[in-house]
C-alpha cells in the first residue's frame, strides 16, 4: 500500500506539472496574440498616416512644410504609444534605432544586437518572440525589425532634401541616408508575465495539494477497506493455517470462508487440500494398521501352527479311543454320558485345531478363471436348507456381466460360506441375507456385497473382527477364526474387505477383487 501511495503522488505531481506547463503554453500563446494584435493596430496607424493623412496634407500646405504631429509616422506612434503606456503601465514598448534623430530612441546593446542580427540574416522573418527578463521582471517579448521604406526616405534620406522643419530640430547627421528595404531599427513590445506565472504556479500548487489530500482521504479508504478485506482475513487465514501445523487444530475443521471473493477461493483450496490431506492421513492409518493386523496373523499363526501341531495327535488318540468306549458302554448309563461329553468337547478341540492350521498353513493358490456368481450360488445351496430351518430368507442379486475372476474357487466358496454363515449365526427367525455382485468398470475390479438384517456389531469392535480367536459368539458355537481365515485369504487374492454395521441395523461386508493383475 506504501508503494500504491508513492506512485499516486508521482502521479499528481506530474499531472501538476504538465497541468501548469499547459497553462503557461496557452498563456504565452495569447500573451503573443495580444502583442501581434497591438503592433498590428501601430502599423495600420502609421500606414493610415502615411498613405491617407499625408499625400492630402501635401496638396493643402505649401511643398517646403512639414508637420511632424501629423506627418511623421514616428512622432505620430510616439504620440500613440505613450498614451498607451499611460493606460497600461506594466508594457513596454520602444522604437529604437543604432542612429536614430531623437537620441532617446537609440538602440541598447540588447536591441542593437536583434538589429545587427536581423541586418546580417536578410531571409529571417525579421521578428522574434519569446521571454526575456528586463530589470528583474519576466516580460514576454514580441520584436520585429523596422525596414525602410520609399515614404522614408522624405525624412531620412539625403538631408539636403528633407523638410526644413526636421532638417532644423535634428540636425542632418542622425538618422540620414537610409535606403530601401535596409534594416534600420527595432521595433518591440514587451507584456509582463512574472505575475501571471506566479499565479500559475499557485494554481499547480493548489491542484498538487488538493489532489494530495484528496489521494490520502482516498488511501485512506482503501486502506481501511483493504484491511478488513484481504488484510484481516489473511491474518486469520494464517492463524488458521498455523493452529493446524502445530497440531492445535484437527484436518477435519474448515475455515470459514464468508465472501466471495479471491481469499475466499483461497480458503476454499486450503479446505480442499485439508480433506485431501485428512484423507491421505486415514488412508495411512489404515495402511498401518493392516500391516500391524498383519504382523499380527503372522505371528498367531505362527504360534497356532505350533501349539495346533503339539496337541493334534493327543486329541486324535482321544477321540479315537472314546469312540471306542462308547461302543462297549451301555446304551443307558451314566458312563455312556460322560463318555458322549468327553467325545463332543474333543471333536470341537479338534475342529479348533484344523481351523488353526488352516489359518497358519500357507497353502498354494491354484488360479483358475471362476465365475464368482456361480461360486456364491454354490455356497448359498450348501446352506440353504439350514437357513430354512432357521426361518431366514436370502436374496439374491447377481450381476450378469460380471466377468470371470483368476482365483482359486475352492477358497472362495469357502470365504462366501464364512461369510453366510456369520450372517446367519447374527439373525433371529424372519431375518434376510442378500448377496449382491456388480462390476467395478472405474476401479477394474468385481465387487461382492453380503448383508444380513441382524442385530449389528458395536461399533467399539468393529477394528478386532477381523483377529484370530475373536468371537461374539457363546461358548461352543464359534472359534473366532473364520473372520480371521477370510481376511487371510482375500489378501492372497490381492483383494480388500472392509465391513460397515450399525447395532440393531445389521451389518454389511464388502469384497473387492481387481481384475488385471492379479496374480495371488
Amino acid at each position: 500500500m506504501f508503494g500504491l501511495g508513492i506512485i499516486l503522488l508521482c502521479v499528481i505531481a506530474i499531472s501538476s506539472l504538465l497541468t501548469y506547463s499547459y497553462l503557461k503554453k496557452m498563456f504565452i500563446q495569447e500573451a503573443y496574440e495580444k502583442t501581434d494584435i497591438v503592433l498590428g493596430h501601430i502599423d495600420a496607424t502609421m500606414e493610415y498616416a502615411r498613405d491617407e493623412l499625408r499625400p492630402q496634407i501635401f496638396h493643402v500646405l505649401p511643398g517646403n512644410v512639414f508637420i511632424q504631429q501629423v506627418m511623421s509616422n514616428s512622432f505620430i506612434n510616439m504620440g500613440i504609444m505613450k498614451r498607451f503606456k499611460q493606460r497600461f503601465p506594466r508594457y513596454i514598448y520602444r522604437r529604437v534605432a543604432l542612429n536614430p534623430m531623437n537620441p532617446a530612441d537609440k538602440a541598447d546593446a540588447f536591441e542593437a544586437g536583434y538589429i545587427t542580427q536581423f541586418r546580417n540574416n536578410p531571409s529571417s522573418k525579421k521578428q522574434w518572440r519569446g521571454l526575456v527578463t528586463r530589470n528583474g521582471e519576466d516580460y514576454f517579448l514580441h520584436l520585429k525589425a523596422v525596414v525602410a521604406e520609399e515614404s522614408c526616405l522624405l525624412c531620412h534620406g539625403d538631408p539636403d532634401s528633407s523638410p526644413e522643419s526636421i532638417t532644423q530640430h535634428y540636425g542632418k547627421v542622425n538618422g540620414r541616408h537610409w535606403k530601401v528595404g535596409e534594416v534600420v531599427g527595432l521595433e518591440w513590445i514587451a507584456a509582463p508575465v512574472s505575475g501571471t506565472f506566479r499565479q500559475l504556479r499557485h494554481v499547480a500548487l493548489f491542484f498538487f495539494l488538493v489532489g494530495t489530500a484528496g489521494m490520502a482521504v482516498l488511501f485512506a479508504i482503501v486502506n481501511y477497506f483493504h484491511y478488513w478485506v484481504a488484510v484481516l482475513p489473511m491474518k486469520r487465514m494464517s492463524s488458521f493455517f498455523k493452529d493446524v501445523a502445530n497440531g492445535h487444530r484437527g484436518l477435519d475443521i474448515h475455515f470459514d470462508a464468508r465472501d466471495y471473493d479471491e481469499v475466499s477461493e483461497l480458503a476454499e483450496s486450503f479446505n480442499r487440500m485439508m480433506g485431501y490431506l485428512k484423507k491421505s492421513e486415514e488412508e495411512k492409518n489404515e495402511m498401518e494398521q493392516r500391516v500391524r493386523q498383519a504382523d499380527k496373523l503372522a505371528s498367531i499363526g505362527q504360534l497356532a501352527a505350533g501349539v495346533a501341531h503339539e496337541i493334534n495327535n493327543p486329541l486324535s488318540l482321544i477321540l479315537g479311543y472314546t469312540k471306542l468306549l462308547r461302543k462297549e458302554c451301555p446304551a443307558d448309563g451314566q458312563t455312556k454320558e460322560d463318555l458322549d461329553l468327553v467325545y463332543n468337547n474333543a471333536r470341537l478341540c479338534k475342529k479348533i485345531v484344523e481351523d488353526l492350521l488352516n489359518f497358519s498353513r500357507q497353502t498354494k493358490v491354484n488360479l483358475i478363471s471362476t465365475d464368482l456368481n456361480a461360486s456364491i450360488e454354490t455356497a448359498v445351496a450348501s446352506l440353504e436348507e439350514t437357513f430354512k430351518q432357521g426361518g431366514i430368507s436370502i436374496v439374491r442379486d447377481y450381476d450378469s456381466t460380471l466377468p470371470h475372476l483368476l482365483a482359486d474357487e475352492d477358497k472362495m466358496k469357502g470365504i462366501f460360506a464364512n461369510l453366510l454363515m456369520n450372517s446367519f449365526q447374527a439373525m433371529k427367525p424372519g431375518g434376510c441375507i442378500t448377496v449382491k455382485t456388480e462390476y467395478d468398470k472405474e476401479g477394474n475390479g468385481i465387487r461382492i456385497i453380503f448383508s444380513d438384517t441382524g442385530s449389528g456389531i458395536p461399533e467399539k469392535i468393529l477394528d478386532k473382527i477381523f483377529e484370530p480367536f475373536f468371537t461374539t459368539k457363546p461358548p461352543g458355537q464359534g472359534t473366532g477364526l473364520g473372520l480371521a481365515v477370510s481376511y487371510a485369504m482375500v489378501k492372497e487374492h490381492k483383494g480388500e474387505i472392509s465391513v460397515k454395521s450399525k447395532e440393531g441395523f445389521g451389518t454389511s461386508f464388502t469384497l473387492w477383487f481387481p481384475l488385471e493383475g492379479d496374480k495371488a
